[in-house]
């Protein structure tokens, strides 16, 4: 598997609260919220947290449901023990390849795509308040994307004491390819464009970082990071 990354702090905020991980099958991106820096330790408890679980000893999905509530029981740990890190939070998003199978983990307005023959599939549902009212029926998608609340999470890790995981299984062909990137390259680009770049990246790390740049150019308004994974 052929993987890029690049996280950039875009050109609005004064630090960057998103992070990645790569290790073996194993791909995230993590965008943390919380006052004075606590989303960049909230965002990066959750990345080490999966670093360091040790996969490989049962079942792939239920390996990797069982470290998403292993970080988001220490990212509340941690919030307990320290005021300063008071109501932190973080979004993740985790994609695990394994066996000819993706598995998937989501919390949050991050996302994960499949790349898959000429088109770009959104396997993750965003948890904003804005996204809840358009699976509703009662905003379009178009008006989703410029709501006041598009934001605004309805589901995030660290948060609440019970946390509900997104959890999917998606058989792999070869050939496909993998995005996964927080909101600050979601929020300003359409998936037509987004498939547009990595249509024509000659590379995985070529893709993550023309991606980042898209919305540096739209106005890099957030953190932006993405991971690019093209498979054998």
């Amino acid at each position: 598997m052929e993987v890029g990354a690049r996280t950039h702090v875009g050109k609005v905020r004064p630090t960057n609260e998103d992070g990645y991980l790569i290790r073996n099958g194993l791909l995230a991106v993590a965008d943390g919220m919380g006052g004075h820096r606590a989303g960049e330790v909230a965002s990066g408890t959750a990345l080490a947290v999966l670093r360091e679980y040790p996969f490989g000893r049962g079942q792939p999905a239920a390996e990797l449901a069982a470290a998403v509530q292993a970080a988001h029981a220490r990212v509340r740990e941690l919030a307990h023990r320290d005021a300063d890190l008071r109501g932190m939070g973080t979004t993740l998003t985790a994609a695990l390849v394994a066996e000819g199978l993706l598995h998937v983990a989501h919390v949050g307005d991050s996302r994960l795509y499949l790349w898959r023959d000429g088109r770009l599939h959104q396997l993750t549902a965003d948890h904003s308040v804005a996204a809840e009212l358009a699976r509703a029926g009662h905003i379009d998608e178009a008006t989703a994307r410029r709501h006041p609340h598009r934001h605004v999470l309805t589901r995030a890790l660290g948060i609440d004491a019970e946390l509900e995981v997104d959890l999917a299984e998606v058989p792999l062909e070869p050939g496909d390819g993998l995005l996964l990137c927080t909101d600050g390259l979601s929020s300003l680009a359409d998936d037509g464009e987004m498939l547009g770049v990595l249509e024509k990246a000659a590379t995985a790390q070529a893709a993550a970082d023309a991606l980042v740049e898209l919305a540096l150019a739209r106005g890099g308004t957030d953190n932006v990071t993405v991971v690019v994974a093209r498979l054998d």
